[in-house]
């Protein structure tokens, strides 16, 4: 008795002052419930009804979803005393305008996740549950009614406006679409929890409206897609309709659907893929390492992390670059810099070597998508276009990790590159940053010389030197001379298994010093070992996993492992340059290893099979092929085909999927809450890891969490999230298994190389900043003013005109293309006041970037022209 009497004792001033507030009877049915909800989980009680009503929402003309939440609960890490049924909400006693639903559906998932706290030396993960309970009624929704929902948790009143009323089951790219598509669309699929899905009975009509006019645009009626409802690992369990958006200019829109809702804002132009482009890449710049994050570049600060480390040369357990690294004490210590976090850990391992070829290789295939000052990283103003820094920045941890005369006293390890970096343990959410590791004592060490690092960094070298020779010539000589060391230690060491780098690094320095002579280049050493591994691993097919299957990135051959031959002006086996150029459109028209094709599957998610971590929303692995084709292929047609290939594809990840989620953090109106980004933590909560307090500025953007896969796994700590999603795991549709929560690792995670380099990749395709008429106009055609040379006209046609205060005598330079190929040497006498020089002939050049450097009497002149179609 006196234990009930205490209890009433703590909670009657409470109760009390609910009913003597001005607070209405559904925020005090809220209210006590919450109350409930604090007995059931301190006392066991197996009813909790700690919810409330947040929102209300549509699914279908006759179909309302009311939305639940929780306050947060502590789940137990293991053998757990609260299971899902104890937080269940009750399906019965809910009522609209007084009439109860035909059926009752429920949808449940996290909502939130905080870090893992003990209590009584045991781990918990407070989290918050979302409810959807789907009210299935027997008549359609009125345009103007108000409609009263009375519930166990609470009461709310809401007037339905169709172009107010968000309607869950209208799906579109959150952010917006790339106007140069020809394909343009958004979804419309019924999916209620245990109820499943909703086949609609008549093709409803739909209106596209601007957003701040309200204006209607566009006018259509939903078309049949198809029937997804099973629950295979790539389904949607719905059937799906399309709204075709084709038809809509630049601007920024919304869908409303008749009798149903409206849709989440949407855009289309420059402006929202410009958006897009940078997120995804400045993502890899808040990945960085060995660097402070700090303003004017990013709101998201941190200071310097990782700034030494010891080169231990552990040989790792099993793969390369496996294994934990304990580092001795008094161990020698070097200043290093460069690449990226792993993760949500801050490893730097060998399959980061992804991240610069992937980057090389796109910024040289598109280079005239990118200009200077494109991110605001700290590199912007420096003439180089951004991608081109921030690629280099991915090869700078090669460089460090390369030895040589200054960080080795042995001359045979020379040009050996060691294979990442490691430390003893895992950091922790929330305990740790990037630059507050175990209290800022944590000590990293590296990995030993590894044949796929070597030969890997040689090929970046070797073409990181070519491409930043307009820009800079000593360090294009430094990048030449790293590769040849690192060449030479693998010849040295027999390297000869990591064949995929090894043709990679064997092209590179065959575009590095090929002369232009027929003869003298087919029979360069570097070109007949490129064109013996290309025949054999992949025109012939080769053999696990030194494969070429594009869209399978297990496959050790990438794309951008030969891209270069296709593309350079340069003397190539034209038999072998027809098969490899097959061999990718073969990819892109086929769906690729994936086999996806649009025409086959409502959603451009792309994977089909093998959903495993990283697969479900790195829509850039399965653009790979069709993103080179639009490169390659002289067809307009085609060109438009792979470039709407692409842009389906690049819609997924930002909300044009069956959850209508946007799977990166920054970019889109349902965005991920709880990333297992460690960084994010105390941006999100505005904490500081001393102990002190900072801004509530929310994740850091630009992080591509993995998304739904196939099966999950049996961790307690993944599962103390994952038991939690209703209906349960394996009966949902494979896109459908996924649910917030940063320890749910398998869905919440994240890689720089296997989701956030893909995708950017592919959004630096779909946009180019030389045709943004907003950025085109801020890059000046002056390099350098202090250099004072300007070229016009830019776009160039036929001819150039170079203006600037030569001096008299000879002047010398010469016009490269942004490939590093010297097109035009210059070499003339001026007149004295002569300050103007006519180039003719610009049209028989190829579309590119273009630079000319000169020397003449009064100083050193650079300057770059732009050459397009006219």
């Amino acid at each position: 008795m006196k234990f009930w009497i205490s209890i009433n004792e703590i909670l009657s001033p409470l109760i009390s002052s609910l009913y003597h507030s001005d607070f209405n009877g559904a925020i005090l049915k809220r209210s006590y419930g919450q109350i409930t909800l604090f007995l059931g989980l301190l006392f066991g009680s197996a009813q909790v009804h700690g919810q409330e009503i947040v929102r209300v929402e549509t699914a279908a003309n006759n179909v309302w979803i009311v939305h639940l939440e929780t306050d947060w609960i502590n789940i137990k890490d293991v053998n757990r005393i609260t299971v899902y049924d104890d937080i269940k909400p009750t399906l019965t006693g809910w009522t609209v305008n007084g009439l109860a639903p035909d059926d009752v559906g429920i949808y449940s998932n996290v909502y939130d996740e905080k870090k893992a706290v003990l209590i009584n030396n045991e781990k918990y993960f407070p989290m918050k549950m979302n409810h959807k309970i789907y009210l299935i009624m027997n008549s359609e929704l009125i345009e103007d009614q108000s409609y009263f929902f009375d519930s166990p948790y609470g009461d709310t009143t809401i007037i339905f406006e169709q172009n107010k009323v968000y309607c869950e089951s209208i799906k579109v790219n959150q952010v917006g679409y790339a106007l140069n598509s020809n394909v343009r669309y958004a979804n419309f699929g019924v999916f209620m929890g245990d109820k499943g899905p909703l086949d609609l009975q008549s093709l409803p009509t739909y209106d596209v409206r601007d957003s701040a006019s309200n204006t209607v645009i566009s006018t259509g009626s939903f078309t049949y897609w198809g029937d997804d409802t099973g629950n295979e690992k790539a389904q949607t369990g719905e059937y799906v309709y399309r709204i075709d958006l084709t038809n809509l200019m630049e601007g920024t829109y919304y869908i409303e659907v008749q009798g149903m809702g409206r849709s989440h804002y949407f855009g289309i132009g420059y402006a929202f893929s410009r958006k897009i482009a940078s997120v995804h890449m400045r993502g890899l710049y808040h990945q960085r390492c060995g660097i402070a994050l700090e303003q004017p570049y990013t709101a998201f600060e941190r200071g310097v992390c990782h700034q030494e480390v010891a080169f231990t040369q552990f040989p790792g357990s099993g793969n390369e670059g496996q294994g934990w690294i304990v580092v001795p004490q008094n161990a020698q210590m070097h200043q290093i810099e460069g690449g990226y976090h792993d993760a949500a850990d801050f490893d730097r391992r060998v399959y980061h070597t992804k991240i610069p070829l992937l980057m090389l290789n796109y910024y040289e295939a598109f280079e005239d998508h990118f200009i200077d000052n494109q991110y605001n990283i700290p590199e912007s103003g420096n003439s180089i276009p951004d991608f081109l820094d921030e690629t280099l920045w991915g090869v700078k941890i090669w460089e460090a990790l390369q030895l040589d005369s200054t960080n080795s006293s042995d001359p045979n390890e020379y040009g050996g590159v060691m294979g990442g970096t490691e430390t003893s343990q895992h950091p922790g959410y929330g305990t740790d940053r990037a630059d507050w590791e175990n209290n800022g004592t944590q000590v990293y060490g590296t990995y030993a010389v590894y044949e796929s690092t070597t030969f890997a960094s040689a090929g970046f070298f070797a073409q990181a030197s070519r491409l930043i020779e307009p820009y800079d010539v000593q360090k294009s000589e430094e990048y030449l001379a790293r590769a040849q060391l690192a060449w030479d230690y693998a010849e040295n060491h027999v390297f000869n298994t990591r064949l995929g780098f090894k043709m990679y690094a064997a092209l590179q320095l065959y575009i590095a010093t090929a002369t232009g002579d027929s003869i003298t280049d087919m029979n360069n050493p570097y070109h007949i070992l490129f064109r013996d591994i290309a025949q054999t691993y992949i025109v012939d097919g080769g053999s696990w996993p030194y494969q070429y299957i594009a869209g399978n990135t297990s496959a050790f051959i990438t794309t951008s492992h030969f891209i270069s031959y296709l593309i350079n002006d340069l003397v190539t086996d034209p038999v072998l340059a027809s098969n490899l150029y097959q061999k990718i459109k073969t990819g892109a028209d086929s769906g690729g290893y994936m086999g996806w094709l649009p025409e086959n599957y409502p959603y451009a998610q792309g994977v089909t099979k093998f959903i495993g971590w990283g697969a479900a929303t790195a829509q850039g692995r399965y653009a790979d092929a069709a993103a080179y084709m639009y490169r390659l292929s002289e067809d307009p047609q085609q060109k438009q085909e792979y470039f709407d290939l692409v842009s389906q594809l690049g819609d997924y990840s930002l909300g044009l999927n069956p959850l209508g989620q946007s799977y990166v953090t920054g970019l889109g109106e349902k965005q991920v809450l709880s990333p297992a980004h460690l960084d994010s933590y105390w941006t999100k909560y505005g904490e500081t890891p001393q102990g002190g307090t900072q801004p509530i500025i929310g994740n850091v953007p630009g992080i591509v969490v993995f998304g739904f896969t196939e099966g999950r796994s049996g961790a307690s700590y993944q599962t103390a999230v994952s038991d939690f999603l209703y209906p349960i795991w394996d009966s949902l549709p494979g896109q459908r298994r996924w649910t917030d929560g940063w320890s749910l690792i398998n869905s919440n995670e994240f890689t720089t190389w296997e989701t956030m380099v893909w995708n950017a990749c592919m959004y630096s395709v779909l946009y180019s900043a030389q045709e943004d008429p907003v950025l085109a106009t801020q890059e000046s055609t002056i390099i350098d003013e202090s250099e004072k040379l300007s070229i016009y006209p830019n776009p160039v046609k036929s001819s150039v005109n170079l203006i600037a205060d030569f001096g008299a005598g000879r002047l010398k330079g010469s016009i490269i293309h942004s490939s590093g190929k010297v097109i035009r040497r210059l070499n003339t006498m001026i007149s004295p006041g002569s300050k103007s020089i006519l180039i003719e002939g610009m049209d028989k050049l190829s579309d590119g970037v273009y630079f000319i450097n000169i020397e003449a009497e009064n100083g050193v002149f650079r300057g770059k022209f732009i050459k397009t179609k006219f």
